[in-house]
């Protein structure tokens, strides 16, 4: 199993212990759930909601529904991020994982330890689907100051040191999206897919890399 696949299944196993064993902080991961999230076409888009709602949806596509959304919180001494988002898809264990790439993206074009991944700007992150994308991209067109009504001051609201989240739905509609901090802020930042031994799909996580894979 490839060091990514080792990671990622410790922490849907909940064995997170084995990541900080030498470490000289307090750390451990408390998961929190976000709520469902709308995928009417099943197609999924990751990225900075507030900057980027245009970015392209993934290649691979789910059955549309709505899915549980899950946050694993890196708590270091006083100090929380995220480090680690997940869509659930089923409630069976994934075997492996398979970097999510984009249309005109080739894995095989990639050196050993690159990855496509999407830019972060405003130190956000999120979920979506892509119709959701695009019906954001219009609406923050139509603003004035390029923004989301009421997403800001639901991530404000929601902060607790030091991070934010929120599930919106935009306004007049069943679409909605999951919003985050994205680990240490602004970045790029890849995300996997939760493949079985059937290669069906478990689930989907983003990795905002506050977990050091080169652990032994």
């Amino acid at each position: 199993m490839d060091k990514i696949s080792e990671r990622l299944l410790m922490l849907l196993k909940n064995d997170t212990e084995r990541f900080f064993v030498d470490s000289i902080f307090d750390e451990h991961i408390v998961i929190q759930e976000l709520g469902e999230l709308n995928l009417p076409t099943g197609k999924i888009v990751a990225c900075d909601p507030l900057v980027a709602p245009e970015t392209p949806p993934f290649s691979g596509q789910v059955k549309g529904g709505k899915y549980p959304v899950a946050l694993y919180i890196h708590c270091i001494d006083d100090d929380k991020r995220v480090g680690f988002a997940k869509l659930s898809f089923t409630e069976k264990l994934p075997s492996r994982f398979e970097l999510a790439v984009s249309e005109g993206q080739n894995l095989e074009e990639l050196d050993k330890g690159e990855f496509y991944g999407y830019g972060v700007d405003s130190g956000t992150g999120g979920f979506m689907d892509e119709k959701t994308a695009a019906s954001l991209a219009e609406l923050m067109d139509r603003s004035e100051d390029y923004c989301v009504p009421g997403l800001d001051e639901m991530l404000e609201d929601s902060y607790v040191y030091t991070y934010s989240t929120a599930n919106y739905t935009l306004p007049g509609t069943e679409l909605n999206l999951a919003a985050f901090s994205s680990g240490f802020g602004d970045g790029a930042y890849p995300t996997y897919w939760g493949l079985d031994d059937e290669d069906n799909v478990c689930c989907l996580i983003t990795d905002f890399q506050t977990v050091d894979y080169n652990l032994e």
